[in-house]
């Protein structure tokens, strides 16, 4: 058994997660597929989770707990559970989040049936903090067309969570990608360009289960504060998130395997979505501003929570 390749890697970065982070990985041991290992980077957590990271790889020898020294940030704790693995699938698990106990079954089934898709994934329903199902995520996208520039449009310009980045993806995939980056909205970029190199399946069930609750990234942080949870040095910079964004799909665009002309109209796609994203472009370049000028107190007001010297 030691020298056995597990098919499938699960990589659960996790910070502080005592409080939901026991269901997740019941929720990942318990899957009737096994086949798999479970690689859990602890990223220098000071609750309990270490504690319960440890009894968890005592009781189940699929579990392997790494624990960084210090704080790496989000985006490098992402990116080192998948350096970890070497299974020809990766998955990505967050502490706070729970599979139905047939996800894995499903999702590789469909990898394994049909080459042309590099990731597989479920519909989404969300679950509030004690667990219940309160809605659902559902996204009209076109992710299984046989199109990439289709693919493409859709993962840029419909408005989305970024749930089927939690799915079964094939590893040589993933591994020419440049993984999260270390800015906000890069889970967002990865799939896209996800979209570009092949076909992404929904399995028509909702087997996935996405917690929301007050402690979540989203609701801690604004868009001008969650750079510091991606990157810790980065912590009271300045910053552009939006036309870091856009710039991130255009060199994807430039990136992918395609025809000269199709990574022009990629790049034309792209040029919609800054259309689109107008009024949060500016706001980037308000909080610019304000940043570098605090006593522009108009501007304070219309863009809140901007990041200030000091």
């Amino acid at each position: 058994m030691e020298n056995h390749q597990p098919r499938l890697t699960i990589g659960l970065p996790v910070y502080n997660g005592e409080e939901y982070l026991p269901a997740a990985l019941d929720s990942l041991l318990g899957q009737t597929y096994t086949d798999f290992e479970l690689i859990i980077s602890d990223n220098a957590s000071t609750d309990a989770t270490p504690r319960i990271c440890e009894a968890y790889a005592r009781r189940d020898s699929r579990v392997r707990h790494v624990r960084q020294p210090v704080n790496i940030g989000a985006a490098e704790n992402f990116n080192a559970v998948f350096r970890l693995a070497q299974s020809p699938y990766f998955k990505w698990a967050a502490h706070d989040d729970v599979l139905a106990p047939d996800f894995l079954e499903k999702t590789v089934a469909v990898l394994d049936g049909d080459p042309g898709i590099i990731l597989a994934y479920s519909r989404v329903a969300q679950i509030d903090a004690g667990g219940q199902t309160v809605g659902t995520y559902d996204y009209p996208m076109r992710l299984n067309a046989p199109s990439p520039l289709t693919r493409f449009r859709d993962l840029v310009l419909v408005n989305h969570f970024c749930v089927a980045v939690f799915g079964v993806i094939r590893r040589e995939a993933l591994a020419r990608t440049p993984l999260i980056g270390k800015f906000v909205g890069s889970d967002r970029t990865l799939l896209a360009e996800l979209g570009l190199l092949g076909r992404l399946y929904e399995v028509p069930e909702y087997l996935f289960f996405r917690r929301d609750h007050p402690d979540t990234s989203g609701r801690k942080f604004n868009m001008y504060r969650r750079l510091a949870w991606y990157d810790p040095k980065k912590t009271g910079k300045l910053y552009f998130p939006y036309w870091r964004m856009g710039a991130e799909y255009l060199r994807a665009a430039f990136r992918a395997p395609l025809p000269p002309g199709d990574r022009l109209r990629a790049a034309g796609i792209v040029l919609r979505w800054y259309g689109l994203k107008r009024r949060q472009l500016t706001e980037d370049v308000k909080a610019a501003l304000v940043y570098r000028f605090p006593f522009l107190s108009s501007a304070a007001r219309s863009t809140a929570g901007v990041p200030r010297n000091g």
